[in-house]
Parts: structure tokens; sequence; C-alpha cells
């Protein structure tokens, strides 16, 4: 997975593209700690590739996890239409959805 990261005000955009690998998640879940603590982030994943249910769940679980226990204040943009309905099936009620990063900066005024 390949991950660019842009400022905007004082939230970062992180916009991740490539495959997500399940073996990969915890540290990925530490890089966020490290770089995102108590910020506001939103994840662009409109270029990421279909990687199967169990990849997407546990990276749509790291993100919720943090949301939840209020170590960062993440958003998600840009899901394709597979990644929308799996997250649909996810129990994900700390993380806010949004079709475009512009909607989802505007969710954070």
């Amino acid at each position: 997975m390949e991950v660019k990261i842009l400022l905007d005000g004082d939230i970062a955009v992180v916009s991740l593209s490539g495959r997500i690998e399940i073996e990969k998640t915890q540290s990925f879940k530490q890089a966020c700690l490290s770089n995102f603590k108590n910020k506001k982030i939103v994840f662009c994943m409109k270029n990421l590739n279909f990687v199967g249910s169990s990849g997407i769940q546990s990276f749509f679980g790291v993100l919720n996890d943090l949301n939840a226990n209020n170590k960062m204040n993440a958003k998600i943009a840009g899901l394709n239409p597979d990644f929308q309905r799996l997250f649909s099936f996810t129990e994900c009620k700390n993380l806010e959805v949004h079709e475009s990063v512009e909607n989802a900066l505007l969710s954070f005024v």
C-alpha cells in the first residue's frame, strides 16, 4: 500500500493506493498512532485495489478502534462500491464515510 499525505489546515488527508495486506494491519495501526494521535484525518481510499473482505474489514476495524478510543478523529472518503458494500456489514459505528474528500473535510467544521 502506498501512502501520500497532504495537510489542509489542521487536517491531514491521507491518500491510500495499491493493495491492503492484512499482515501489515498492525504496523499500519502503529504508524497511525505515531503520526496522527489526537489529530483530524481523512483517509482517501478511492485508489485502493480490492484485496478481499478480510483485509479491508481488518483495516476498517483498526480505524474504528482508533476513533473509539479517541486516539484520532478519522473519516473515510472515496470508497469504491465493493468497499462500501463490505463497510455496510462491519460494526464500525465510530467511522464516518463520505463520498468525497471535500465532504469529509467539511464535516469537521
